[in-house]
Order: C-alpha cells, then structure tokens, then sequence
C-alpha cells in the first residue's frame, strides 16, 4: 500500500517475518517533512499550531500520569 519508492508493500522481509528497518532515505523525508511543517506554521501561524501540539500533549502525559 505504500509507494513502490519506499519498498511497497511487498518489500523483502527478514527471516523473523519483521518488516525492512526503516531507510536513510525515508528518515530524510520525514525529518524534512516535520522541518517543513514547523517553518511554515512560524511563517504562517505564528507558531499557534506548534503551541497547540504542546499543550495537547502535555495534557496526554498528564492524563496517562494517571495509569501509572
């Protein structure tokens, strides 16, 4: 299901039967990806968003606290 560039889904599995470990290539895109989305949301949003995934996942940390 995902792009033939990426392995696809019919990509080489190791003996274990556990996917392929994740590329060089893809850490770059993604790392890119995250680096894109935070200079935008700086140019754009004035970082509303960043500080909104902040807050939300403090609240997370602050809820699953609770289970421990």
């Amino acid at each position: 299901m995902s792009p033939a560039l990426w392995g696809g889904s019919r990509a080489e599995r190791s003996p274990g039967g556990l996917p392929p470990p994740m590329t060089n290539r893809l850490a770059l895109v993604l790392g890119g990806l995250v680096l894109g989305l935070l200079v935008l949301d700086l140019g754009i949003l004035h970082t509303g968003a960043t500080l909104f995934l902040g807050r939300k996942f403090a609240d997370l940390v602050e809820y699953l606290s609770f289970w421990r």
